[in-house]
C-alpha cells in the first residue's frame, strides 16, 4: 500500500510569475511528485485583496498558512501550494492551491492573470472562485477570463493552428472543455442583501443562478451580456454558490489570522464551516475525462507542460498533454515493475532446484504486477503490461540460464572433487593389475552415490553427470580391458553393463530436459494467468469509472437542457440536444462488459502468441 508523503508544514510556491515569465519551483514540485495518492486539487481565484488566502486556511484547518497580509498590496504571487492529508477521505492527499488575485495594479499585465487562472482551472478539481459583495454586471465582468479560455487552450493538437475555424468546431471544442474542467463554487464575500424574490426566500444556488440567466436576443449589447454567463454554463455544468457575510469590522478586515474564534461573526464562521464542509465532503479527485485519477507524478506532468507551452508561446494542448503524461507513467510503472521483480529474484542463490525457482519467479511476478496496476495509468490496449510480461518473460529465461550456468559449474566441481581419489589411483595404476576393473568400478560407484546424495545441484543435474560419464567412457574400456582376471565373457558383459548405465544416464538427462521444458510452459501459463486477473481487476474498476464519469457529464448535461427549455432558449436547448445524444453514444458504444471482453481476448490472445514463442525457443533450446 503506498504511504503518503508527510504533511507539508507550510505551503510553497508553485509557479512563480515574475517579469511576465511563469516558472516552476523544484522544491515544491518535488514534494507533489512523491505524493503516491489520488489528489483533490483545490484552487481559488478571484480579485485581489478578496479573502481568498483565509478560506483556503480554513479548508487546512489551520489558522495560518497561506500569508493573508494587512495591506492593499496582493501577498500571493504566481501559484502557492500546500499538500496534506485530506481529513475526511483516507488514502487521499489535499492539494490547496492559492493564485494571486486577478487585476492587481501592480502586475501591470493583465496577461498573466489569464494564464494563472488557466492554470488554476486546469490542474483543479474543484475550482473557487472568490470575490465581494454581489454577483452582478461587475462581478461578471471581473470573471471575463472564462471567455478567454478557448483562445487560450486546445483540446487536441491541430485545434487552433493559427487558421480560422468553423463557429461551429468551436462551438464543438468549447463542449469538449467540460470533461477536462473542475466542478465550480463561487463564494462571494461581505454579502449583505436578503435572498429573496419578492416575498420568497431563494436559495444561495439559486441566487447564483438567477445572476447566470441569459437575456433574450441577437444584439451586440445581449452578446456581451451573455458572454460569461454561456461560458459558464457550457464550462462549468456543476456550480454551487455561497455566501459569507463581513466576519468583522472594516478595520480589522487585514489581521483576521489574528483574531481569535470569539471576534469573528457567528454568522460568517457560520457560512464558512459550510463552505469547508461542502469543498472537503464533495469535491472529486483530480481525473482525466474518462475518470482516471491523478498522483502527484501525473499532475507534475501536466503542470510541465502547460508550462513549457505557455512559455513557449504555444497554447497548452489538454489532450497532448494527457497522452505524454499517461505514457511517461506507464513507462516509468513498467521500469519499477521489472525492478520489483529483478529485486526478488535477485534473492534466491544459484543455483536453486526448480521448483524454488518457478516459485519464487511466480511470487515477484505477482509483486511486480501489483506495483504495475497502482502505478499505471489508462494503459490503452494494453501495451505497456505486455511489454511488462515480456521483458519479465525474458528476464526469467535470463535467469533460468544462469541457473543453469551454476548448477553446472556447481556439478562439475562437485564431481571433480569426487573423482579426485578415482584419478588419483589411475595416476598411481593402481587399476592395471588382475581385479583392477573391479576395485575401478567399486570406487566410481562411490562416486555415483556421493554425487547422487549431494544437495544444491540444481537444474543440470543428470546432463552434468551424463556429459561425465560419457567423457569417461574410454577410460573405463581401458581398464576393463587391461584386467587380465576377466574372461572375456565376463568383459563383454561389463561392458554391456557400461552401455546400459550411459543409456539409462542419457534417459535421465533427457527426462530431465523434458520436466523442465513442461515446468517453463506451466511457468508460463501461469504468469499470463496472473497477468489476466490483474488485468481484469483494473479493467473492470477503470471501466466502472469511465461509465462514472460519463454519468456525471449526462446528468450535468440534462440539467443544463432542462434549464434552458424553461427559459425559453429552444435554440440553445437543440444543441444542448445534440451534445446529450452523442453522450448516450459514447456510452453505448463504450459499454463496460464489451470494453473489457475485447481488451481481454486481445491480451488471451498475446498469452497464446507469447507461449507459442517461448515453445519454440525452449524446443530449440532442447534439440541443440
Amino acid at each position: 500500500m503506498d504511504v503518503p508523503v508527510p504533511p507539508m508544514p507550510a505551503p510553497l510556491c508553485l509557479v512563480n510569475n515574475k517579469d511576465g515569465v511563469l516558472s516552476l519551483n523544484p522544491a515544491a514540485m518535488a514534494v507533489l511528485q512523491e505524493v503516491p495518492q489520488p489528489l483533490v486539487v483545490v484552487a481559488i481565484a478571484g480579485p485581489y485583496r478578496t479573502g481568498k488566502s483565509f478560506l483556503m486556511n480554513r479548508l487546512a484547518q489551520r489558522r495560518t498558512g497561506f500569508p493573508l497580509g494587512p495591506t492593499v498590496r496582493a501577498e500571493t504571487k504566481g501559484i502557492w501550494m500546500w499538500c496534506l492529508p485530506h481529513p475526511r477521505r483516507p488514502g487521499m492527499t489535499l492539494v490547496l492551491l492559492d493564485t494571486e488575485g486577478l487585476g492587481d495594479p501592480n502586475k501591470g499585465d493583465s496577461h498573466n492573470d489569464a494564464w494563472i487562472f488557466t492554470l488554476a482551472l486546469l490542474m483543479s478539481s474543484t475550482l473557487v472562485y472568490n470575490s465581494m459583495g454581489t454577483i452582478d454586471q461587475k462581478a461578471l465582468e471581473q470573471l471575463e477570463l472564462v471567455t478567454q479560455l478557448s483562445e487560450l487552450i486546445r483540446v487536441r493538437d491541430g485545434d487552433k493552428d493559427g487558421n480560422s475555424s468553423a463557429e461551429g468546431e468551436d462551438e464543438a471544442e468549447d463542449c469538449e472543455f467540460v470533461g477536462f474542467f473542475p466542478s465550480f463554487v463561487w463564494v462571494v464575500r461581505d454579502f449583505t442583501l436578503e435572498l429573496r424574490v419578492g416575498e420568497r426566500p431563494i436559495s444561495e444556488d439559486e441566487y447564483l443562478e438567477q445572476a447566470l440567466e441569459l437575456k433574450h436576443g441577437h444584439g451586440r449589447k445581449v452578446q456581451n451580456y451573455n458572454m460569461t454567463r454561456e461560458c459558464l454554463h457550457n464550462y462549468f455544468p456543476t456550480r454551487k454558490c455561497f455566501v459569507l457575510p463581513s466576519p468583522v469590522g472594516a478595520e480589522e478586515h487585514g489581521r483576521l489570522e489574528e483574531l481569535p474564534e470569539a471576534a469573528l461573526a457567528p454568522r460568517f464562521l457560520q457560512q464558512a464551516a459550510k463552505f469547508c464542509n461542502y469543498v472537503l465532503s464533495s469535491a472529486w479527485p483530480k481525473a482525466l475525462p474518462d475518470g482516471a485519477a491523478l498522483t502527484g507524478r501525473g499532475l507534475c506532468m501536466l503542470l510541465h507542460s502547460y508550462v513549457d507551452a505557455i512559455n513557449s508561446g504555444r497554447l497548452p494542448c489538454l489532450e497532448g498533454a494527457a497522452a505524454v503524461m499517461m505514457a511517461n507513467e506507464n513507462a516509468a510503472a513498467v521500469a519499477a515493475a521489472l525492478e520489483a521483480y529483478a529485486r526478488g529474484m535477485r534473492g534466491l542463490s544459484l543455483p536453486a532446484e526448480p521448483a524454488r525457482l518457478s516459485a519464487s519467479h511466480g511470487e515477484h511476478l505477482r509483486e511486480a504486477l501489483v506495483v504495475f496496476q497502482r502505478r499505471s495509468f489508462r494503459d490503452r490496449d494494453q501495451e505497456h503490461q505486455r511489454r511488462l510480461m515480456e521483458q519479465s518473460s525474458t528476464e526469467y529465461s535470463r535467469l533460468q540460464e544462469e541457473n543453469d550456468a551454476a548448477s553446472q559449474r556447481r556439478c562439475r566441481a562437485l564431481l571433480a572433487e569426487l573423482a579426485r581419489a578415482l584419478d588419483t589411483s589411475l595416476a598411481r595404476g593402481a587399476y592395471a593389475q588382475p581385479g583392477g576393473y573391479r576395485a575401478y568400478e567399486a570406487e566410481r560407484q562411490r562416486l555415483l552415490e556421493g554425487y547422487r546424495q549431494a544437495d544444491g545441484k540444481g537444474s543440470k543435474a543428470e546432463e552434468v553427470l551424463d556429459e561425465f560419464l560419457a567423457g569417461r567412457r574410454a577410460e573405463a574400456e581401458a581398464v576393463l580391458k587391461a584386467d587380465n582376471a576377466l574372461s572375456e565373457a565376463e568383459k563383454q558383459l561389463e561392458d554391456q553393463k557400461q552401455q546400459a548405465q550411459l543409456l539409462e544416464q542419457q534417459q535421465k538427462a533427457t527426462a530431465e530436459r523434458e520436466r523442465q521444458l513442461e515446468a517453463l510452459l506451466a511457468d508460463e501459463r501461469s504468469s499470463y494467468e496472473q497477468n489476466l486477473q490483474a488485468l481484469e481487476a483494473k479493467m473492470q474498476a477503470e471501466a466502472a469509472s469511465i461509465q462514472q464519469e460519463l454519468n456525471r457529464a449526462l446528468e450535468a448535461k440534462l440539467r443544463e437542457h432542462n434549464e434552458l427549455l424553461q427559459r425559453g432558449f429552444r435554440e440553445r436547448a437543440a444543441l444542448m440536444e445534440q451534445e446529450v445524444a452523442a453522450l448516450r453514444r459514447e456510452m453505448n458504444t463504450t459499454n463496460n462488459q464489451e470494453l473489457a471482453a475485447n481488451a481481454l481476448d486481445a491480451v488471451r490472445a498475446a498469452c497464446d502468441l507469447a507461449s507459442v514463442v517461448k515453445m519454440t525457443r525452449a524446443l530449440r533450446g532442447t534439440a541443440v
